[in-house]
């Protein structure tokens, strides 16, 4: 290849670059560039804020303990009572944050403590900190405190967690689990897969939407008669 096709070829090169470049600037410079920059800008601050400090998620569990409809060779008996129908709940208590919580920032009983919410209709019959499911590392104990169960704990760190099993006869008994500690107003129930990808969904589909409706009120004009 002579220099002189060589020279032609890297001119051309260079101005594709040149449009490309120019193609990106404008994008970003435009209206639909800007309102994706300021959704990006909140997002991150947003982002940072949360994750920053105790959040704190919890999920339940619940599976038939033992059911009359079963031929069981075995039998359930919780303080001198037998049981043919019960029904048992996993609840976990998990910190999803960067931060620590300590046992000492919690809310004292009486006032608004970690707890395990127990519907009146539950009937619970027996409950337990379950060491299956809780982090090794943790020092913790289950209170029961005007028909709930007060979680204690010394440290909740990021990723531990803190699992109890309850046993009731209401099948359809639900669980919940609510108080407030520093830096942590209310905690959340832990969003499922099923939830994630639902709502992933709908807030990308939102966005599509809205980005189409901006490049053609930009871009599309009805020609006058």
């Amino acid at each position: 290849m002579s220099n002189q096709n060589r020279f032609k070829l890297f001119k051309r090169n260079n101005t594709n670059l040149k449009k490309m470049i120019t193609a990106i600037w404008e994008f970003w410079i435009s209206k639909t560039g800007a309102f994706l920059l300021a959704v990006s800008a909140i997002v991150i601050g947003w982002y940072q804020f949360y994750i920053n400090r105790p959040i704190l998620k919890y999920d339940t569990e619940t599976m038939p303990f033992i059911s009359s409809l079963n031929e069981n060779d075995y039998k359930v008996t919780v303080h001198g009572k037998e049981y043919k129908d019960l029904y048992q709940t996993r609840v976990t208590l998990q910190n999803k944050g960067a931060s620590a919580l300590s046992g000492k920032d919690v809310s004292k009983i009486g006032h608004n403590p970690i707890r395990i919410v127990i519907p009146q209709d539950a009937k619970m019959v027996h409950y337990t900190l379950d060491k299956t499911i809780t982090t090794p590392d943790i020092t913790s104990n289950l209170i029961n405190a005007d028909g709930d169960l007060v979680i204690e704990f010394d440290f909740l760190n990021s990723d531990y967690q803190i699992g109890a099993s309850i046993l009731h006869e209401n099948p359809n008994a639900k669980f919940k689990v609510e108080g407030s500690a520093l830096n942590v107003n209310s905690i959340g129930r832990e969003w499922s897969d099923k939830q994630i990808k639902y709502w992933t969904f709908w807030i990308m589909g939102g966005l599509y939407l809205i980005l189409m409706a901006l490049y053609l009120f930009n871009h599309w004009h009805p020609k006058k008669n």
